[in-house]
């Protein structure tokens, strides 16, 4: 979480953002979470619903009601996601106004997706986590994908950023002085994406944190969740992402033979609804070294050396040195895929 956002953040708040929704403050369940202030609840109807609270300073209200917007548009079309809840008074964004002049409180209350997260159910993970679901996923990634090429916000005031607008792309803000060279290969990274063609068909408006952590699965269905991140950029940059993250979920020497077991279902599932070339494949190893990149600055901007276990240090170190030598996350020949 942002010391930032830590500082501001007090229980009153949280009680607040509770009753615009119809909830007690009593029955709030704090979840993990990284960038925002997240809960479960109950409502008096029985059913259980997310509550997030975020801070002008990363989430403005339009900028919220963007992501609530394209949410929205993607419920429509029947993808499985959770969609966005009404508030008491009928709003789906509420201010709560902070103590420091100029400033606010978001909160934004969404369904709770059916079912567990993989990586809080291990015996779940080891029965399905074979190549039916995998092509499952690469559906339910065409899916979005085609209904957001038809997308286009009501209003300038609701669009989302673009991919390089994310505060941590700019690593110049985050990385110390001294690690010029961390700078050099990110900058290098950014200038050979820049020059990747933007064309309807490959970029929109994508959920750009679209991994395992993000996924609710109950009864052999997905439900996809936490679209606060929802960028313009390449719809391959979805696809990346999701595979950095389950190359993070293995041993480092076992990363290139868990994800290239994944990669074939799910491009296969993909394939059957949307068109996958070689060609966008081929940017998929710049788009992980963004996105490691992109973690080694979050790194900088949230955390604390000074009060990080040992092991936390050791990763942080190992990301800064594998940006430097410029070595490629995954070892796989993405273009023939």
């Amino acid at each position: 979480m942002h010391p930032e956002l830590v500082r501001r953040f007090h229980e009153p708040i949280r009680d607040e953002a509770a009753r615009r929704y119809g909830l007690s403050p009593e029955q709030l369940t704090e979840l993990q979470a990284f960038e925002n202030f997240v809960y479960e609840a109950q409502n008096d109807d029985g059913e259980s619903l997310i509550l997030r609270i975020s801070h002008s300073t990363r989430r403005t209200i339009d900028y919220t009601l963007g992501e609530v917007e394209f949410v929205r548009y993607l419920a429509a079309a029947r993808i499985p996601i959770a969609s966005p809840i009404l508030s008491d008074s009928g709003q789906f964004v509420e201010r709560i106004e902070d103590r420091e002049p100029g400033s606010y409180f978001v909160a934004t209350a969404f369904e709770r997706a059916p079912g567990i997260v993989f990586d809080d159910a291990p015996p779940l993970k080891e029965r399905y986590w074979k190549p039916p679901l995998f092509r499952d996923m690469g559906r339910l990634f065409a899916r979005l994908h085609n209904r957001a090429q038809t997308y286009a916000p009501s209003s300038p005031r609701l669009k989302r950023q673009e991919w390089h607008e994310y505060d941590v792309v700019d690593i110049d803000r985050f990385s110390p002085p001294e690690e010029k060279l961390v700078r050099e290969r990110t900058a290098a990274i950014i200038a050979r994406l820049n020059r990747l063609p933007r064309t309807p068909e490959s970029y929109g408006l994508i959920h750009a944190d679209l991994h395992m952590h993000n996924f609710c699965f109950a009864e052999g269905k997905i439900t996809a969740f936490d679209f606060d991140n929802c960028e313009y950029a390449w719809f391959v940059k979805d696809i990346a992402v999701l595979l950095f993250y389950i190359a993070r979920g293995e041993a480092r020497e076992a990363r290139d033979e868990a994800v290239a077991a994944f990669l074939g279902p799910f491009l296969e599932g993909y394939r059957e609804l949307r068109r996958m070339d070689r060609e966008w494949l081929a940017a998929v190893p710049d788009l992980l070294a963004l996105q490691r990149s992109m973690n080694y600055a979050l790194f900088h901007q949230y955390r604390d050396p000074a009060v990080l276990d040992e092991s936390t240090l050791d990763r942080w170190g190992r990301f800064r040195r594998d940006i430097e030598a410029d070595t490629p996350v995954l070892q796989i020949d993405f273009s023939g895929a």
